[in-house]
């Protein structure tokens, strides 16, 4: 059994008010969460990276987000995903990465966002360099895989990842209604549990809430499980949502349902 902590944040505030408003989650996760294995936070939980403030950009692995987030890691005895932040890139530019903190504050894992949006008038590689490989981690609650927001709608990422042995699929994303676009509340629905259908696998996806800069990401953050069932959500508001994670169900679910045991690969053509 693996304890979730779901923190559905909204990132309004500096980036020194955000940091600490991410301690005091993450306290608050782990004291009313009963036991809980990992905090999971939203992608770009540190500042609103498309209006950054003075002495707001692009940090280092020894940067204050990282070294702060650590220290919560270390100080609760919780393994933390803290959402992602702007890790400085050799060009100028920067990465979009989630790190994978244990228990001691150590960083065991990093994923570098490989799909970067250039889509509804948006292009996130003007700023971002992607990522070039998937991340799998083992950690001391079974073995995961990471994505982030814009790689839901790359099923191949999703399912190589199982492939590799993941056992929940973590996505820290900001995901907005779209406006003036059409809303896309119901593309963030169906393609999170798709991912846990298609792979008869958990799904834990936190989604940024409230009005920033451009955008109003809606949250409805949640968890998938491999029946693709949702088991907890977030309110339209932020705030903590719990869940409690059985890889035993997971493993019947797989049995019963068979379609790892009856792929055929050889007759694809993947591309």
């Amino acid at each position: 059994m693996i304890r979730v902590a779901l923190c559905q944040t909204d990132t309004k505030r500096t980036a020194k008010e955000n940091v600490e408003m991410i301690g005091r989650v993450v306290e608050k996760a782990v004291h009313e969460g009963g036991n809980v294995d990992v905090v999971v936070l939203p992608e770009d939980c540190y500042f609103d990276v498309d209006a950054p403030g003075e002495g707001e950009g692009p940090e280092a692995l020894d940067g204050y987000f990282v070294t702060k987030t650590r220290e919560m890691a270390r100080k609760h005895r919780v393994n933390l995903l803290p959402g992602t932040f702007m890790l400085k890139a050799e060009d100028g530019r920067h990465y979009n990465t989630a790190l994978f903190i244990n228990r001691d504050g150590e960083i065991i894992g990093r994923y570098d966002k490989m799909h970067l949006m250039k889509a509804m008038d948006y292009d996130e590689s003007k700023h971002v360099v992607g990522g070039t490989a998937p991340t799998v981690i083992d950690t001391d609650f079974g073995r995961i895989g990471i994505m982030v927001c814009y790689d839901l709608r790359f099923p191949e990422l999703a399912r190589g990842m199982v492939q590799d042995g993941a056992d929940i699929l973590f996505v820290p994303a900001f995901f907005p209604v779209g406006s003036p676009l059409p809303p896309r509340t119901d593309h963030w629905d169906t393609l999170v549990n798709s991912a846990a259908l298609l792979n008869l696998t958990y799904v834990v996806a936190v989604n940024q809430y409230g009005r920033l800069s451009k955008d109003n990401p809606f949250g409805r953050s949640c968890v998938v499980d491999p029946w693709g069932t949702v088991i907890t959500r977030c309110a339209n508001r932020a705030e903590i949502a719990y869940a409690t994670l059985d890889l035993d169900y997971q493993a019947q679910v797989r049995q019963m349902i068979a379609t790892w045991q009856n792929r055929l690969p050889a007759y694809y053509t993947l591309r």
